[in-house]
């Protein structure tokens, strides 16, 4: 038996109708490593053309129907999903098209991690070729039509009616006899949302301005649910004017890919969403919500680069709340926090944008005034001085706990390195602190070196 089993199946290689053929999915390629014979003789090439790579495989694809190919092949190695059909046309070495059936299997986690594919097609460009002729109504569907599992329609217009397939009709829950031959039955089943869509692209095809008619809608299946559907179809007979008389088209229900997209966006949004948290974690001091250092340096140096060139000056100014220990030391480090983030947040009502407001360390924080130089600075400043008097901003229980700052100021008017900045905004801070403190110092050529 096996004797006459691989005989039959090598006889199948030379002359059969079906090209068998095994292949990997790489990253960049799909090499193809066995490919019957017969390939020659239905699509012109040699199966070592095709195995050494000197005809890709994704070359040989149609065009328009390449991303398809990709799009199945993606979401059933997602899905893990072992077996598929699917049809696509192929370019023939001679450059003819032909229309293929394929039937493939796939098996996961082989060949060194990937994934290995078999593939069985089916040449079925003369069967496409007799359904876009006039034929007879008793045989206007082959049973290769029936075997791809597609829904087929035929719509004649001339005489005003239209032809749904066994299969056109099961997509939707029916039975062949339980949905009459009519185009309401169609029409009517369009979800309201996409029946605008559906008529513009359909009437560009009608009117000769596609060369095709495609579209994917939903259409309302028997148990009350709607179905995502690919519909495709061609004029095949035009008036003299070149308005479509008759039209044949397919049905392929694509319900489930949908369901995956749908997934992978809201997947690819939650990750979008996380990464954005990531990165806006990234840049925030958690105690204050305020920027941290890193993002701040990264304010200032950007401000430097727009610096050049321009010659107005722009500032940065360091604050330190005065005697922050002793706020620890009576009211405990909770209490600490909590003022931490009262005054981070009378900085944010004060400090506005452009301007920029950032936690230093500790009880400092980093002011990045990128238009105003340093007296307008300090006017803010001292602003912002006096709304920290309100006996109303931090309370402990009954308590109003008083907050005050020191400050120094840089203004910068030409270009230095970041590091000369902070060091100037630093010195003027100390000298703030030196004179008892609640000062704003602007920086000046002299102060003490700390």
């Amino acid at each position: 038996m096996e004797h006459y089993f691989s005989k039959s199946f090598q006889e199948m290689s030379w002359n059969g109708p079906v090209i068998f053929m095994h292949w990997t999915m790489g990253v960049d390629k799909q090499p193809v490593d066995y490919i019957t014979p017969n390939i020659q003789r239905i699509l012109g090439y040699t199966a070592d053309e095709v195995i050494s790579g000197k005809v890709p495989l994704l070359s040989v694809i149609f065009e328009e129907d390449r991303q398809k190919f990709r799009d199945i092949l993606n979401q059933r190695i997602a899905s893990k999903s072992p077996f598929w059909e699917s049809s696509y046309r192929i370019y023939a070495k001679n450059g003819d098209i032909r229309f293929m059936k394929s039937y493939t299997y796939i098996k996961h986690g082989v060949h060194q991690h990937k994934t290995s594919i078999f593939s069985y097609l089916f040449d079925q460009t003369e069967i496409k070729q007799e359904i876009n002729m006039h034929i007879s109504l008793e045989h206007r569907w082959a049973t290769a039509i029936d075997s791809a599992r597609e829904g087929v329609w035929d719509w004649n217009m001339k005489k005003n009616d239209v032809f749904f397939s066994k299969h056109w009709k099961g997509m939707l829950g029916f039975e062949e006899h339980e949905l009459p031959n009519e185009l309401s039955e169609w029409r009517k089943r369009i979800h309201p949302m996409d029946v605008k869509r559906v008529d513009q692209v359909i009437e560009e095809h009608i009117n000769n301005e596609s060369s095709f008619f495609e579209s994917e809608h939903r259409l309302l299946h028997a148990d009350g649910t709607y179905r995502w559907i690919l519909d495709r179809g061609k004029a095949v007979e035009r008036d003299e004017e070149g308005i479509a008389v008759r039209m044949i088209g397919t049905h392929v229900d694509i319900t489930e890919r949908k369901a995956t997209e749908k997934l992978l966006q809201d997947r690819n949004k939650e990750l979008e969403q996380l990464v954005e948290q990531v990165k806006i974690l990234s840049i925030t001091d958690p105690l204050t919500s305020l920027f941290n250092r890193r993002k701040m340096i990264e304010e200032i140096k950007h401000v430097q680069q727009k610096f050049e060139g321009n010659d107005k000056a722009f500032t940065v100014a360091i604050i330190d709340l005065d005697h922050f220990k002793n706020i620890n030391d009576q009211y405990g480090h909770t209490f600490g926090d909590i003022a931490l983030q009262t005054f981070a947040n009378l900085l944010k009502r004060q400090i506005t944008s452009p301007n920029i407001v950032a936690r230093w360390g500790g009880e400092e924080f980093l002011l990045l005034f990128p238009n105003h130089n340093g007296p307008e600075t300090k006017q803010m400043l001292e602003a912002l001085q006096g709304a920290c008097s309100n006996d109303q901003l931090l309370k402990y229980r009954t308590d109003s706990v008083r907050l005050s700052f020191s400050s120094g100021i840089c203004e910068v008017k030409n270009q230095q390195v970041l590091e000369d900045i902070i060091k100037c905004a630093d010195q003027a801070l100390y000298e703030a602190k030196s004179l008892g403190r609640k000062q704003i110092i602007l920086y000046k050529e002299g102060l003490p070196v700390m």
